[in-house]
């Protein structure tokens, strides 16, 4: 895990897949993490409060329903075995 541009953690998609708790728990403790792909920025990493949460809901009501939905699909379907989830990411 390189340590770029002072607070701000740039994580190889790799080193995510074989470090995710390490990273999760630096995100945890308020550090800011850019996932990257051969090099390019992927996707940031950021810790969530209860009232960013909230934040989010309110300004996007949708987003509520989204998540309702896809509990109920998982409850209906089932989710997706750790097996068949790494085979998925691994085609990528």
């Amino acid at each position: 895990m390189s340590n770029r541009r002072g607070f701000v953690k740039f994580v190889t998609l790799r080193e995510l897949r074989l470090q995710t708790p390490r990273v999760l728990r630096k995100v945890s403790r308020g550090e800011k993490v850019i996932i990257t792909n051969r090099g390019k920025p992927q996707a940031a990493l950021v810790r969530l409060t209860e009232d960013d949460i909230d934040d989010v809901v309110l300004t996007h009501p949708s987003l509520l329903q989204e998540i309702d939905a896809a509990r109920r699909e998982y409850k209906a379907k089932g989710g997706v075995s750790l097996e068949e989830a790494r085979r998925k990411l691994k085609r990528r």
